[in-house]
């Protein structure tokens, strides 16, 4: 029997927009005032637990918040509608804004198609706050769309112009396809690309690992949009994948007679989950050896 090894993808693990809001979250922690962090920071368990355990309080909602406490607000990486801001300054707080850079890309362009007149179609998942925020910024005028299907129920003619952007973690692929069908109903049809950098590297690399390997596993929270994706894209490539949230969940009986397993995790997932999983591999290698 071959020996087992172990292959990371070439892109895995924080981005530099989660990287980013993780750090200033870690700076107001060290300043010593109330911090609130509306939802999660970023869709990761293991890092919303170290803040909480670092005494960072998470509300739902602003109405959670006494008006006139004097505290720091965090805004997701995920970004959040225009109205939290104000919310916020008559509450008394002070925000700190950890919105990635790409989302607030994708902000303004709602916000600029929404005063050009133009029809907004978002293509992300509807329940996810990036998306959200999104609409907000587009003054609640956008349509969202998940998939092809769902273009049958939006209310366009052929005379319409349209406006077509993406949650930032949505693969190029599916992107396309549905601007693809925007246009056949209408000719005037203007596409933004909004998908981030760190999204379009990581699904490339995932899928030039699953060529290569004989198991994948995915390391990541299971609300993380980038990391699910990450997994359906390997997947369909025809390897057995396993999306993972920490070493505990990994069952060693996928890993029998399995000689190459390739490794991805997405842009929320810290370095110390990943360090984990492949130091659990790397003994299980040793094991393997000994045999």
């Amino acid at each position: 029997m071959k020996a087992m090894k172990v292959i990371i993808a070439e892109y895995a693990g924080f981005c530099e927009g989660v990287e980013r809001a993780y750090r200033i979250a870690l700076e107001q922690v060290s300043a010593g005032k109330p911090i609130f962090m509306l939802g999660n920071l970023v869709h990761n368990r293991q890092i919303i637990d170290k803040l909480k355990n670092l005494g960072v309080k998470t509300v739902k909602s602003l109405s959670e918040i006494p008006t006139g406490t004097k505290g720091v607000l965090l805004i997701s990486a995920h970004g959040v509608p225009p109205q939290i801001y104000e919310e916020a300054k008559a509450k008394g707080l002070r925000t700190i804004d950890t919105t990635c850079s790409w989302v607030k890309r994708a902000q303004q362009i709602a916000k600029d198609l929404a005063q050009s007149g133009r029809k907004i179609v978002i293509v992300g998942d509807r329940g996810h706050a990036e998306v959200q925020g999104l609409v907000g910024w587009s003054n609640n005028q956008a349509s969202v769309v998940e998939n092809l299907a769902d273009i049958a129920q939006l209310d366009i003619k052929s005379d319409d112009k349209i406006g077509v952007l993406a949650q930032t973690t949505q693969p190029e692929e599916k992107f396309q396809a549905i601007v693809e069908a925007l246009k056949k109903i209408t000719k005037d049809v203007r596409e933004y690309s909004t998908i981030c950098g760190a999204t379009h590297k990581r699904q490339s690399a995932c899928i030039d690992l699953a060529k290569k390997v004989d198991l994948v596993l995915v390391i990541g929270d299971r609300l993380s949009a980038n990391t699910k994706r990450l997994t359906e894209l390997c997947s369909a490539a025809g390897v057995e994948t396993h999306q993972i949230e920490t070493v505990a969940d990994l069952n060693k009986k996928w890993l029998a007679g399995k000689e190459r397993v390739g490794l991805t995790a997405g842009a929320s997932t810290p370095d110390w989950v990943i360090e984990a999983v492949v130091n659990y591999l790397n003994n299980a290698m040793l094991k393997q050896n000994s045999l």
